[in-house]
């Protein structure tokens, strides 16, 4: 098994610059609020879609994901599936709604449903559950690069959130969704290079298939990733997959034609991806029985499965892209976040209870202040759960204890239990709230 080396490090160096001088590009797009938050309804779908599936997933599918894949076989690719059935959901149903709406936030909606207390108690609510979970999304993305690279997980931490922070303060939301449709690809090409090494190692599908131990390729009906854990899977995500920074992806393109297509898109990578992300760990399984030790531990051996898949197989350039692609779904996460809880705090805080008069220009200019706090925060969080020692202790790795509680221990779960009532609320009551809203024009 190789090691990372110049070359290797040379190619993060290289993704990090293009992600700068992406934040530089899009700049020149974001003339007031309405663009640095939602596009300015003019982002063209396919980018959309690609930033929206990005940001579906982050370094957790390629550490507890692929651990689970290694350890339970095709439940992983369960889980996923479920994931592309959330998505279809909304192309039947969320994504023409949440066009429709003609809105910035989904907490903005909260205000013309319900009421101002709903409206503000749902924002807090959000800032204060996602400033942890996307700390916890960063800290497992600092473990996994600690192990493959033996970098100082703090110093990891530092880096990819001063990264982040950076480009998502000059270009807003078109600096997210831009850097999405670079990010996915880097990674959708790299992942099925890996497929592909995973299969001519092991003989080939028909090796594959015959060499897997018999129960990782059985569902049973209970216990941990039975069917009855895949289907609790499937609700909680269909609820977490349709609000937040996936409906904001709704908002920014030009029709609600296009904000399905998006959805549908989203649908068929995920189910794409259910099989192209989990067959390497999976493979491994076979050429290693009992996986080598990486130079940094992460919280469950079988954790490393995909690092140690890409160390195995892949040539020394190729192991930096497979660490770029790392980087890659955890920033497209992270920055999704950032901008969604600045524009929380911008339109539906400081201009709902401090300046309901207030510019779209001064509002871009809040919108940058409160994207570094954000950023900011969450990056001190993550480094305090690397000092306190915290591992295997992330949102991702809790452990509730009947299935149906213990499946919210991937973090989309916290992000997705406060936007619960919105989704609900949208499938009824949107047609109602868009009619009054142009009434009042």
């Amino acid at each position: 098994m190789s090691t990372t080396n110049r070359t290797d490090y040379l190619v993060i160096v290289l993704y990090a610059l293009l992600m700068v001088r992406v934040g530089f590009y899009v700049l020149r797009f974001n003339r007031g609020a309405a663009e640095y938050f939602r596009g300015g309804s003019r982002i063209p779908w396919l980018v959309a879609g690609l930033s929206c599936f990005m940001s579906g997933f982050s370094a957790w599918t390629f550490t507890g994901a692929a651990g689970v894949a290694y350890r339970s076989g095709i439940a992983a690719i369960g889980l996923y599936i479920g994931n592309a059935l959330s998505f279809l959901l909304g192309y039947f149903i969320f994504a023409e709604r949440w066009r429709r709406s003609r809105i910035t936030t989904v907490m903005e909606y909260l205000a013309g449903r319900f009421n101002l207390a709903t409206h503000q108690v749902f924002s807090w609510s959000t800032i204060v559950f996602q400033l942890f979970t996307s700390a916890s999304t960063l800290f497992g993305l600092s473990l996994f690069v600690s192990a493959a690279c033996g970098f100082p997980v703090t110093w990891t931490i530092v880096g990819a959130g001063a990264l982040i922070v950076f480009y998502c303060v000059l270009g807003g939301l078109w600096a997210v969704v831009v850097t999405d449709f670079l990010q996915a690809s880097i990674l959708m090409p790299f992942c099925l290079v890996l497929v592909v090494m995973s299969l001519l190692r092991v003989g080939g599908v028909g090796g594959f298939v015959h060499a897997l131990p018999e129960d990782m390729k059985t569902i049973h009906w209970s216990g941990e990733f039975g069917w009855f854990y895949l289907a609790s899977w499937t609700i909680m995500v269909s609820f977490g997959y349709n609000t937040s920074a996936m409906a904001q992806r709704y908002f920014s393109v030009d029709d609600e034609r296009s904000a399905r297509k998006i959805a549908l898109l989203c649908s068929v990578l995920f189910f794409a991806g259910a099989f192209i992300w989990f067959i390497p760990p999976m493979a491994m399984r076979v050429v290693y029985p009992v996986l080598p030790s990486l130079r940094a531990a992460l919280p469950k051996p079988s954790e490393a499965a995909y690092a140690v898949a890409s160390l195995t197989l892949l040539p020394h350039g190729l192991i930096g892209v497979m660490l770029a692609a790392m980087f890659s779904a955890t920033m497209a996460n992270l920055s999704a976040q950032f901008n969604l809880k600045s524009a929380i705090l911008t339109k539906d805080m400081y201009q709902a209870l401090l300046r309901k008069a207030a510019g779209d220009r001064e509002l871009l200019v809040v919108g940058w202040i409160t994207t570094f706090l954000i950023g900011g925060a969450t990056t001190v969080i993550a480094v305090m759960m690397a000092h306190r020692g915290h591992r295997g202790r992330t949102a991702q790795q809790v452990r509730w204890g009947h299935p149906v509680l213990r499946v919210c221990r991937e973090q989309r779960a916290i992000r997705a239990t406060p936007a619960l009532p919105v989704v609900l609320a949208t499938v009824r009551q949107t047609e109602k709230f868009t009619a009054e809203k142009m009434r009042r024009g």
